[in-house]
């Protein structure tokens, strides 16, 4: 690969070297990219290739305050945030039809999708426009047989191209995975021997891709998510929730009923500590004891229906909730002592 990267910033100490601000601009272009092509459609082995270029660009900013408002009571602030934007330039000559497809297996639909002019690894699918009410509303609307037999309660999509049928080419753009902007910010209080540290990150902008409860899978099966005591069972009493049932497989083609938001904060980590002086501790050859008291991953703030808003993957395929990913929730006790 080749990267071509451009950086511009500034850097600022004010108020007595109270406030530390940094400011940066960045452009980032990275050519012949290294790419897993799956060729297993055509008959052909698998290829890692030099092929495609992608682009990033955006801003970072960090600010601290340093603040002592008497001899024993001193603060430290920060804060950081990073805009970041993301674009496939081009993809390989030799990738069909100039698109990487990436298949959570689903009717061998792929949802999500690597294709020039749009963000890497976006969601890919049907826009879901409401659940068909009766058999005159399925008879009135574009057919989808062709995603598998229909009837009242299963999901209405939209017929994009407007040729009077809903097949694999009325699917779109449905989300991106990668964040408007990423956050973070900390606090440090101190008053004589004790210390208060909080910490907290998040993101905002971010789509998640809910496999669970919307695709076919093994948890499907045997449970249901508590949202769906509001689906449809009966004419007007779900234009969204579909029927629960395992027949009707037109329900697990990916769309936007998939989509949620995965903006969140945490408050990542709070530590409580108290510093015993080493006046006190002379008579016993200790320089210092430290207590203290941690707490992690304390609460989260989000909108998605799973454990949590994280998810990785991999560079072309990354976002998907797939029922896992919970994140405990730890409190640690403890002392150390310097000699």
């Amino acid at each position: 690969e080749t990267v071509q990267s451009e950086d511009i910033g500034i850097e600022l100490n004010a108020f007595d070297n109270r406030l530390h601000f940094e400011g940066t601009y960045y452009n980032k272009t990275t050519k012949d990219l290294m790419t897993f092509v799956d060729r297993s459609s055509l008959g052909i082995p698998n290829e890692l290739i030099n092929g495609g270029s992608l682009r990033n660009w955006g801003e970072e900013f960090l600010a601290s305050w340093k603040q002592n408002f008497s001899r024993d009571f001193s603060m430290d602030l920060s804060g950081n945030i990073t805009f970041l934007k993301n674009k496939v330039l081009s993809l390989a000559k030799d990738i069909p039809t100039g698109i990487l497809d990436r298949s959570f297996e689903n009717n061998g639909t792929a949802v999500s999708r690597t294709q020039a002019g749009h963000p890497i690894g976006s969601f890919y699918g049907y826009e879901q426009i409401g659940v068909f009410q009766s058999y005159a509303d399925i008879i009135k609307s574009p057919s989808e047989s062709s995603l598998g037999a229909v009837r009242p309660g299963d999901r209405k999509f939209a017929d994009l191209n407007g040729d009077g049928v809903i097949d694999a080419s009325d699917r779109t753009f449905i989300g991106n995975p990668t964040p408007d902007f990423m956050y973070g910010m900390s606090v440090t209080l101190n008053y004589k021997n004790i210390s208060l540290d909080i910490d907290g990150e998040g993101v905002y902008g971010a789509d998640i891709f809910r496999t669970w409860n919307s695709l076919e899978s093994p948890f499907q099966r045997v449970n249901y998510a508590a949202f769906q005591l509001d689906r449809w069972h009966g004419a007007g009493t779900s234009n969204w929730e579909p029927i629960i049932s395992q027949q009707d497989r037109v329900n697990y083609n990916g769309s936007t009923y998939n989509i949620e938001d995965g903006s969140y904060f945490r408050l990542r980590n709070i530590q409580l500590s108290y510093s015993i002086s080493s006046n006190a501790l002379n008579t016993i050859h200790i320089k210092g004891i430290r207590l203290y008291a941690n707490a992690q991953n304390i609460k989260t703030w989000k909108h998605n229906h799973g454990y949590t808003p994280e998810y990785g993957g991999d560079a072309t395929a990354f976002g998907y909730d797939n029922a896992g990913g919970a994140i405990p929730y730890i409190i640690t006790f403890g002392f150390s002592a310097t000699f």
